[in-house]
């Protein structure tokens, strides 16, 4: 253990408790991040962090750095700051220490020592930054797990919004609830398509008994659906066309002509029952 590095250290921890302001206010002054976090917050935090490098130079003792600096680095990542942030504060610590280290009078100390300080300064700063990478990789797998959470929610909303339903053997029924924007038509659509060519469904009824209004770009959506639906053997029959609905479709001039059309779901499943030759006694 060197005598010179042992005199440093408390040099350096006797002399912290004014210093660590100076090293507070540089930090911030270059880093918006860091600026962010209060002064009597930041200070102390600052302040232990010297300690620590001064523990593992002048005691031998890795103890503190090996708990602080990861446990720091950590922090400053939930924190939300960013690399740019870690790299001021590094270059900052070291360049206080290296000027308390010239307070302390160079010429004191063998080049031996003065390795052993910037090992020390090294350390502080590998562990540190190896706590915020660590820590930024478990923020950026939470983000997945969440997006990818959001996402299975998502896709089971729009399931149970778009439910089809096998009614008879060669038949499903679609009954569609609440407004229906272009994106929503474009996943019935998809959705009806997969459902017909899995279940080789000779017949579908679209319920829109529950459908509030319907535009221009919907009512052409339903009218690719039943297009598309014939295409792969399907016949559509719509159901559930309400007063204002109807109105609506008469004057934006909407072709129904290949489409069956039924009062109800009633009328429509014996509708959907008849063309497929039976009917309900």
């Amino acid at each position: 253990m060197s005598t010179t590095l042992t005199n440093l250290a408390a040099f350096i921890r006797e002399r912290i408790p004014q210093t660590r302001d100076r090293l507070c206010r540089a930090v911030q002054a270059e880093s918006s991040g860091y600026a962010a976090i209060p002064a009597n917050e930041l200070s102390p935090a600052l302040q232990r962090s010297v300690e620590t490098i001064c523990a593992l130079f002048g005691d031998n003792n890795s103890a503190p750095v090996n708990e602080w600096a990861p446990q720091i680095g950590e922090r400053r990542a939930r924190m939300g700051l960013s690399l740019d942030d870690m790299m001021t504060v590094v270059t900052r610590i070291r360049e206080f220490c290296w000027q308390e280290l010239d307070a302390f009078g160079n010429e004191k100390v063998s080049i031996g020592d003065v390795r052993r300080f910037e090992d020390a300064i090294n350390e502080f700063n590998r562990l540190l930054l190896l706590g915020y990478s660590q820590a930024m990789l478990a923020l950026q797998q939470e983000l997945r797990d969440q997006a990818e959470q959001i996402e299975a929610q998502q896709q089971t909303i729009r399931e149970l919004s778009t439910p089809i339903l096998p009614l008879y053997e060669g038949i499903l029924v679609l009954p569609l609830v609440g407004a229906i924007d272009s994106f929503r038509a474009g996943q019935i659509m998809e959705r009806l398509l997969t459902a017909i060519a899995e279940r080789q469904s000779d017949m579908v009824i679209i319920d829109i008994t529950g459908v509030p209004v319907i535009d221009t770009a919907v009512a052409n959506y339903l009218l690719q659906t039943a297009r598309a639906a014939q295409l792969i053997g399907a016949q559509v029959i719509l159901v559930g066309i309400g007063p204002e609905i109807a109105q609506t479709i008469v004057q934006l001039g909407v072709d129904l002509r290949n489409i069956q059309i039924g009062a109800n779901l009633q009328a429509g499943i014996e509708l959907a029952l008849g063309q497929l030759g039976y009917a309900i006694r």
